[in-house]
């Protein structure tokens, strides 16, 4: 009985240990599976937010907004300004002495009020289409930083793969070059095994130039944005844009700051038209006047009242200024057009670029396997260099394919996020969403 007892409490400290392993290995692999998936492909998101802020033209659009709000105080303030006259003279009367004369004015033109709302009006409203103007500035910068960082990626997978094949070539040019010496195989498959490693090493030196100009003008670009040490880890899945393509269109229509920045225009100029129509009624000019004449023996004061009478020019204002409106409803609705447009273009190609690369990867996979036959069968004798050089060179053509494909994969869904203002943009869209909001996986 004890010795089956003895054997039972072995068989349980086996088993837990067992269990403790199978814990460990799992929180192993789960912590690889994480570190895999953790790096997604695109710079982090503060980073890219101060090199989009360091750009030149980010800050020309910022200096554009505090033009925007000193004109607004422009504009509230009016250009009418107080007007001081003084006139000195000396009159001379005949058989008489001479006398000091002068005459002092005071005047200021009155702004009428409607005037003065309609001017208020359209200093904000061009404030609100300089603000619009920085957020779109930024858009446009989030959309070079994708390009650029997508290119510097795409250089660096061409990169890495010609250093795939110039590897496999320098190992087949090693066994040609020992099946030559057993008396194996023709001087003629070392000489070509080594013309397909000099080709190797030729394509990696432009891979590697490559990548260099690549990585040189995204960081001409963006002084800010660090590169990372690698690209992208061999094996990565691209993300899958998530959500519906009607809300994700409905959704970079509802956040286009161009859309916003041409209606803010739009009502700019149809308030500027207003005060045109407005301004065909001249403002009064009002005023005070002293006259000190004769020495001071005789002195005046009065009220001084102008007004300009309204002619043909001020009424061509106000033609110009209706028109000038009409021509901004027209880019209003082309601009909506256009962002419509793209965002259908984007989301579709979002769907479409990820089955290209499902296809690439099949693709790659049956190449992989095709060289690792080949070259086993160039090993054992069976099957000759140029064989083997075509598959390898079938190989690097389907690895190539495959990430170029990811990468554009990664990219479509990346500037589907960027145009809906989910990636690489700060918070300045409403807390409101579509019904079914698109999905956005954490990067």
């Amino acid at each position: 009985m004890s010795l089956t007892c003895n054997h039972g409490n072995r068989l349980h400290a086996v088993i837990r240990r067992l269990r403790w392993l199978g814990l460990l290995s799992l929180l192993v692999a789960g912590s690889a599976l994480a570190a895999e998936h953790a790096f997604s492909g695109l710079p982090p998101e503060d980073v890219v937010l101060r090199a989009i802020d360091a750009t030149p033209e980010v800050r020309a659009a910022e200096a554009r907004v505090d033009r925007a709000t000193a004109e607004v105080r422009m504009r509230d303030v009016g250009s009418h300004e107080t007007t001081l006259g003084a006139t000195g003279q000396r009159r001379r009367v005949e058989g008489d002495r001479s006398y000091p004369e002068w005459e002092l004015n005071l005047s200021r033109t009155l702004r009428l009020p409607a005037k003065a709302r309609l001017d208020h009006e359209i200093g904000e409203q061009g404030l609100a289409a300089a603000r619009f103007g920085l957020e779109d500035a930024r858009h446009a910068a989030a959309r070079r930083v994708l390009a650029g960082w997508l290119a510097w990626q795409r250089a660096g997978v061409e990169r890495f793969a010609a250093e795939a094949l110039a590897g496999a070539a320098e190992r087949d040019l090693q066994v040609a070059t020992r099946r030559v010496q057993l008396g194996a195989a023709a001087r003629q498959d070392e000489v070509a095994a080594k013309a397909a490693a000099a080709q190797a090493g030729a394509a990696l030196q432009r891979a590697r130039a490559a990548e260099t100009q690549a990585s040189l003008a995204l960081q001409g670009d963006f002084p800010g944005l660090v590169l990372p040490a690698r690209v992208l880890p061999e094996g990565f899945v691209p993300p899958e844009l998530s959500g519906s393509d009607s809300d994700w269109i409905e959704t970079i229509i509802a956040r286009s700051h161009e859309i916003d920045a041409s209606d803010a225009l739009l009502q700019q100029k149809r308030a500027e038209a207003r005060r045109a129509q407005a301004d065909r009624v001249p403002d009064p000019t009002v005023g005070v006047r002293a006259l000190h004449e004769f020495g001071g023996r005789e002195q005046a004061y009065g009220f001084v009242f102008s007004v300009p009478l309204s002619g043909a020019y001020r009424g061509a204002v106000a033609a110009a200024a209706s028109a000038d409106a009409a021509m901004a409803d027209s880019g209003l609705a082309a601009t909506r057009r256009d962002v419509a447009r793209d965002a259908r273009q984007v989301v579709a190609a979002a769907r479409a670029v990820r089955g290209i690369w499902v296809g690439e990867r099949q693709a790659l996979a049956a190449a992989s396997e095709r060289a690792r036959l080949a070259a086993r069968a160039y090993a054992l004798g069976e099957a000759g260099i140029t064989e083997l050089v075509a598959a390898r060179r079938m190989q690097q053509e389907a690895t190539q394919a495959e990430a170029r494909a990811a990468l554009d994969a990664l990219e479509a869904v990346a500037r589907v996020w960027v145009d809906a203002h989910e990636l690489w943009h700060r918070a300045d869209h409403d807390d409101e969403r579509p019904s079914q909001q698109p999905g956005l996986p954490e990067l």
